[in-house]
């Protein structure tokens, strides 16, 4: 009986030893993504209220637009690096910041992109690609590095995102934000 027990005190050593503790599964770090994410929302609203201003006096065009996306492409880059830059998250959804709470951030941000542009893509303003898709690219990579520090955040993101999602997919302006979300 004691060579059992010994046994099966090694045994779970050994278990433990084999096995340590991941950086996700030991440390909620929600709080520096929550400033992270917060700081992108306020540079969208910011920036989106600017290009619905420029829509609603008919003064939108490449050069102003271009203006506005510059700030949106430096934002989102922004967004990746420091989420980069931060331990993957163990997550909560008791202790503040929730998971829940930054992925409702971040869906903001997304769906305030989506109606904006909607609202915006007018024949001389889609002629502006070339840096509408590296917005694109800026966007799919926040959300796919946002997705990788805070691990399935972004599927509360898809389901905000259902309905406004038909305005990224609209104009095929954004294809890998689309990706990126899930759709």
């Amino acid at each position: 009986m004691l060579a059992l027990r010994a046994f099966f005190a090694l045994a779970a050593a050994a278990v433990a030893v084999a096995n340590p503790l991941n950086t996700r599964q030991s440390t909620n770090t929600n709080a520096a993504i929550n400033e992270i994410v917060s700081g992108l929302d306020e540079t969208m609203h910011v920036v989106m209220p600017n290009l619905l201003f420029l829509q609603a006096n008919e003064t939108i065009d490449n050069a102003n637009v271009a203006v506005q996306v510059n700030t949106l492409i430096t934002a989102f880059n922004n967004v990746t690096s420091a989420l980069a830059a931060t331990p993957v998250s163990s997550g909560s959804t008791t202790v503040l910041p929730t998971n829940d709470d930054i992925s409702i951030l971040f869906a903001d941000c997304t769906s305030l992109l989506a109606s904006a542009f909607s609202s915006t893509m007018t024949d001389s303003v889609k002629s502006f690609t070339s840096n509408l898709s590296t917005l694109d690219a800026a966007v799919a990579n926040s959300l796919n590095q946002f997705n990788i520090t805070l691990p399935g955040s972004v599927k509360l993101v898809h389901t905000m995102m259902l309905d406004a999602q038909q305005f990224l997919v609209k104009d095929d302006v954004f294809p890998q934000t689309v990706a990126a979300l899930g759709f």
